[in-house]
């Protein structure tokens, strides 16, 4: 890398890490991502919670209508029994 693509690495380079660098740590680049990360982290842990606590002492729910299964076939309404016989 010569001249004007060096200038340009050392300038992002110096932003996202210069502000540690002059021993402002709130800034920098990593305490940035650690700081979205733990947001991340914290939200994620309460809709757990609530999901949980909504969750606390019901039963599963039934279902409604009684489930025959995916090849079960009315051969008296398709009027082909004969051919499914």
């Amino acid at each position: 890398m010569k001249g004007r693509k060096l200038m340009v690495v050392a300038f992002l380079a110096f932003m996202t890490n210069g502000s540690s660098l002059l021993g402002i740590g709130q800034g920098s680049a990593g305490s940035l991502a650690r700081s979205i990360e733990c947001n991340h982290n914290i939200a994620h842990n309460i809709q757990t919670a609530t999901a949980l606590r909504l969750l606390a002492g019901n039963p599963p729910a039934k279902p409604k209508a009684a489930f025959f299964g995916p090849f079960q076939v009315d051969c008296s309404a398709l009027q082909m029994c004969s051919v499914l016989a």
